[in-house]
């Protein structure tokens, strides 16, 4: 089985599913080394249902996210197939990750919304005070986000699903992100993030 190891993510495994000669499951996987008996992703690997008569015909790339790739005829080494599936599997991890935060930030994210919730326990009207900071500073980050998207090519419509809206809701409001002026004030205005105690008037 593969894994996604860019960022640590199980829910994308995957793995090379044989085939029969009419396209269906036959209960096999190839592990990288020979076939191994392989239920379903709910299942610990044993087979439940009695393998299909004959040899596997096909491979095919397989992710527990339950998206599967082409069908792809069997070489006399299965390890050649293998290869060719586990390429299918990994430009499908390239596609749905891109706009999936690495682990580490989501991590940091986590942690910090965890403080924000037991100082608005302890101190609410601290909390207040630092969600209102947070808020003034995502949106500069975010339109630069927007920007460096476009201007590395990426389209309305993959931008819109990263921010969770409409193509035509983040064109309408982004449109102008994609200028180098507006960019370069958007890093003066946000910039990077400093240590220290903000300054409040």
């Amino acid at each position: 089985m593969w894994d996604d190891e860019r960022d640590g993510r199980r829910e994308h495994e995957g793995l090379a599913r044989a085939l029969d000669e009419s396209g269906a499951t036959d209960g096999r996987i190839w592990n990288g080394r020979a076939w191994q008996e392989w239920d379903s992703w709910s299942e610990t690997g044993s087979v439940t249902f009695p393998l299909r008569a004959g040899g596997p015909a096909a491979l095919r790339a397989e992710c527990q996210c339950a998206w599967y790739g082409p069908a792809r005829p069997l070489d006399a080494d299965p390890a050649v197939t293998a290869a060719a599936v586990k390429t299918d599997w990994e430009q499908h991890i390239a596609t749905v990750t891109i706009a999936v935060p690495p682990r580490d930030v989501e991590e940091e994210m986590t942690d910090l919304l965890l403080r924000l919730y037991a100082l608005a326990q302890e101190r609410p009207l601290a909390a207040l005070g630092a969600l209102r900071d947070l808020e003034g500073k995502i949106e500069p980050q975010r339109v630069i986000a927007v920007g460096r998207a476009r201007h590395h090519g990426e389209s309305w419509q993959k931008v819109a699903a990263a921010l969770g809206v409409a193509r035509q809701s983040a064109w309408e409001k982004y449109q102008f992100a994609g200028t180098g002026a507006d960019v370069d004030a958007a890093y003066k205005k946000a910039g990077p993030p400093t240590a220290g105690r903000s300054t409040r008037t």
